[in-house]
């Protein structure tokens, strides 16, 4: 089908063109909530997905209009390390909606209640959209509804909405810190140990040299790559060397 014959291929170029001319987080905010709307759906989140070890998502959400009494119930019951959804994208990186989920079958008590709960905010369906950043971390665009358009035509405009959304944010958002006043995200104890790790030292030997056990040091390296928004430990060092936080 031609291009200006296909409504969804219409509207996302035409907002990917719109996203191009926003700088501001809230008004890239406001310009997805828009759009989203117009595929059914009510509420989107965006988060960056924790790695293996133990995080706070509330520190990773880049954005989030789902009811505050349906996410903070996701965050306190720890669901994001059960949640069946983001199971199957983390399998093959592919986007899926709620109802591939129930049509693979195979879930277990809590993944049969975390799929069901937000049916009791009216959200029926959503889709969950996986992104690479440009540090190695993954973010999930997971938008939904009570009855959003999940037709193939409209699942491949949400992804790339989806993608382009996510690197308009974090855009916006690299812009207003660059313009915030100059102020350290790390702590003393931060910044020692991210010196520390950028010389190649375990988290033993770090531990060794400042009477800390190897949990403690690990404990405030995962802080700082979440300050720091970083994936990996060798991207947290150079984004600490980049911030002027620690020096080679």
């Amino acid at each position: 089908m031609p291009i200006d014959k296909d409504p969804y291929g219409r509207r996302t170029l035409d907002f990917i063109d719109k996203l191009r001319s926003l700088t501001d987080f809230n008004e890239v905010s406001q310009a997805i909530f828009k759009e989203i709307e117009w595929f059914g759906f009510d509420c989107v989140s965006i988060l960056t997905m924790p790695g293996p070890e133990p995080a706070d998502l509330r520190e990773r959400i880049l954005l989030n209009t789902r009811p505050p009494e349906f996410t903070q119930r996701y965050i306190e019951k720890n669901y994001v390390a059960y949640d069946p959804v983001l199971k199957e994208v983390r399998k093959d990186f592919n986007s899926y909606s709620w109802t591939d989920i129930r049509r693979l079958g195979g879930l277990n008590k809590i993944e049969r209640e975390i799929l069901d709960e937000p049916t009791e905010f009216g959200l029926f369906d959503g889709l969950a959209v996986p992104n690479l950043t440009r540090s190695g971390a993954v973010t999930m665009f997971g938008p939904c509804g009570a009855d959003p358009d999940l037709s193939p035509r409209a699942r491949s405009a949400i992804e790339l909405i989806g993608m382009y959304s996510v690197s308009a944010l974090e855009s916006a958002r690299r812009k207003e810190a660059v313009h915030r006043p100059k102020q350290s995200r790390l702590s003393t104890r931060e910044r020692e140990i991210m010196q520390w790790v950028a010389t190649g030292r375990s988290d033993d030997e770090i531990g060794q040299i400042l009477g800390l056990t190897a949990r403690t040091v690990n404990w405030h390296v995962e802080n700082a790559k979440q300050k720091l928004d970083a994936y990996r430990r060798t991207y947290a060092v150079v984004q600490a060397i980049r911030l002027g936080e620690i020096s080679l």
